[in-house]
């Protein structure tokens, strides 16, 4: 048997950022910002521990705004996000997990 190369392409992670930072008062709205390091086919928003995205952003160049409206306690979780990059080809990890603080 001949021997078989394996070429690993990693994709750079994302970073997520809240935005008004220092936590959210019931009912206001919150954006996040997923920043890439490349352009991205899209890029998907995470609630911690759900496997399914809650909010997709298609043909992203560099960044992608997510806006959660009304917020409520339940919303007071950690988020991630995730993209697929164009060059290289790949998914990415999901970013480091940010937490929503409601006050």
């Amino acid at each position: 048997m001949a021997p078989m190369t394996v070429a690993l392409i990693l994709v750079p992670p994302p970073s997520l950022s809240l935005h008004p930072s220092q936590g959210v008062s019931l009912g206001d709205t919150v954006t996040l910002r997923c920043h890439l390091p490349q352009p991205a086919a899209w890029v998907r928003l995470y609630r911690y521990q759900n496997p399914r995205y809650i909010k997709q952003k298609d043909n992203v160049q560099d960044m992608a705004e997510f806006s959660l409206a009304g917020i409520k306690l339940v919303d007071a979780v950690g988020y991630q996000c995730q993209y697929k990059g164009l060059e290289p080809p790949g998914t990415s990890q999901k970013s480091d997990l940010v937490v929503l603080v409601v006050t």
